[in-house]
């Protein structure tokens, strides 16, 4: 008996990942043609261009919370202003106080602190101090 509902959650969940696939499907085909209307445009002023030799670049979907790196920015500025090492969850709850933020966008929030101190850790500016439960303590560079 309980199997129905199982399989009516199951029936309802790949209805809904069906119609994402063909969505996603319908938006490559219309970046697809743009692509080509792009490349006839190159050909015209110039019919030798290669144009396979043109990488693509990667897509990186910014945050709507912050503008482009004033996480980043927000991360070292609490850690400059701390008289001690900060776990993630405390920068992150600094940060969201000096925005105003909604709870409800910590874990969005959390994802973007998280990354913007990996960033800075990767150029030397702050490091890892330990761990504080699941969240990492973090530290200005000496």
């Amino acid at each position: 008996m309980g199997h129905i509902h199982t399989i009516s959650g199951l029936v309802s969940k790949r209805s809904e990942m069906a119609g994402l696939v063909e969505h996603h499907q319908k938006e490559i085909e219309r970046l697809r043609q743009g692509l080509y209307q792009i490349d006839a445009a190159i050909r015209i002023f110039d019919p030798t261009y290669r144009i396979r030799s043109i990488k693509a670049t990667e897509y990186r979907r910014y945050s709507r919370i912050f503008k482009k790196g004033e996480c980043y920015r927000l991360c070292l500025e609490s850690l400059r202003c701390a008289d001690d090492v900060l776990s993630t969850t405390l920068i992150t709850e600094i940060i969201m106080h000096k925005k105003k933020l909604t709870h409800d966008q910590k874990s969005t929030i959390t994802d973007s602190v998280n990354n913007s101190l990996r960033f800075a850790e990767r150029r030397g500016i702050v490091q890892r101090a330990g761990m504080d439960g699941i969240s990492i303590r973090w530290k200005l560079a000496e």
